[in-house]
């Protein structure tokens, strides 16, 4: 039986593979994004099992998606493991997976360990709960439980250190597949080749942006806009950009080639669906958008960027007030 493990490249996606991949260990594992689900879905033979972890639904490509995913599961499984909300006007019944595994406000990673935990050793759980804090799902019962059995200060110090790594890794993939198959092991991220060096690395580059940021970003009303950055995190400059000037929104583009990659942040107890409002616009406009409620993205041509951006200003323009005792 060959497995193909389809995953997101961030660290909830590399400890759900990793979670995956202890419980199938001869299986191949690729990185994936929404925008390049369906090209990668399309190289993949029929009669493998497919397993597509912490990957958003593409508004944009949902029913060509789904006619892959359908084909595939006609002659094996293909089992959906994912945490973002589902595109307008889908429903958990209409993702065509032998198994469609989804939950809001929980990590990939959990909902992966939690579907393996009978098959897995169950001190992996750890490997989850580095999932659930660097993707800010650490709100669960699981979570909760966990931390409980472990010392807190060292599973955030193990997050840490693994998701600033990854971070610097960004399209270094067979390191990333290596970080997979050490935490599919049951080791440590200290205890992971090179892990010290690119997170202090990658923490030293965050500060640059962040000063970056405090000089270069611009407010417009209520919304902090930084464009193109040159280097770093889009979506951690995007924070930065709504912490160092106090608007409620924060929004960070950089161009690639024919497109524009854009994150956006807002501050907790903003009253917008971010999510929601990149799904709408970019299924309208083009491109590819979605995220979470209260941190999404999107990729969108070049040559429609400033309608999306315009756009996007009078969505956010109502928000007007928020909530202090709401958590991110």
């Amino acid at each position: 039986m060959a497995v193909k493990i389809l995953s997101h490249g961030d660290t909830d996606g590399i400890c759900s593979a990793a979670l995956a991949k202890a419980r199938f260990p001869n299986a191949e594992v690729w990185f994936t994004r929404p925008i390049t689900l369906l090209r990668d879905l399309n190289t993949i033979d029929i009669g493998n099992v497919v397993f597509i972890l912490d990957i958003a639904i593409s508004e944009t490509h949902k029913e060509e998606i789904f006619k892959r995913i359908r084909e595939l599961a006609q002659k094996d499984e293909v089992v959906y493991i994912d945490h973002h909300p589902l595109p307008p006007n889908t429903l958990k019944r209409d993702i065509p997976a032998t198994q469609f595994a989804h939950e809001i406000g929980t990590s990939a990673s959990e909902i992966t360990f939690r579907l393996f935990e009978s098959d897995i050793n169950p001190d992996l759980d750890r490997v989850a709960l580095w999932g659930a804090i660097a993707d800010y799902c650490e709100e669960t019962e699981f979570v909760r439980d966990g931390m409980s059995k472990y010392d807190r200060r060292t599973i955030y110090m193990e997050a840490g250190l693994l998701t600033q790594a990854l971070g610097e890794a960004a399209g270094d993939y067979h390191y990333k597949r290596e970080v997979v198959l050490k935490l599919a092991r049951g080791d440590p991220p200290t205890e992971i080749p090179e892990i010290f060096e690119r997170a202090m690395k990658a923490t030293k580059r965050e500060w640059e942006v962040w000063r970056y940021v405090k000089e270069h970003v611009i407010r417009e009303g209520n919304i902090a806009i930084l464009y193109d950055l040159p280097s770093g995190s889009l979506g951690k400059a995007a924070l930065y950009a709504l912490g160092t000037t106090g608007a409620n929104v924060g929004i960070c583009t950089r161009k690639d080639d024919d497109e524009i990659d854009v994150s956006i942040r807002r501050r907790a107890g903003a009253k917008i669906d971010l999510n929601e409002m990149l799904r709408h616009i970019t299924a309208r406009l083009g491109g590819s958008g979605g995220g979470h409620e209260g941190a999404a993205g999107a990729t969108v041509p070049a040559n429609l960027f400033d309608a999306f951006l315009d756009t996007v200003k009078k969505e956010i323009s109502p928000v007007i007030s928020r909530n202090f005792t709401l958590k991110r």
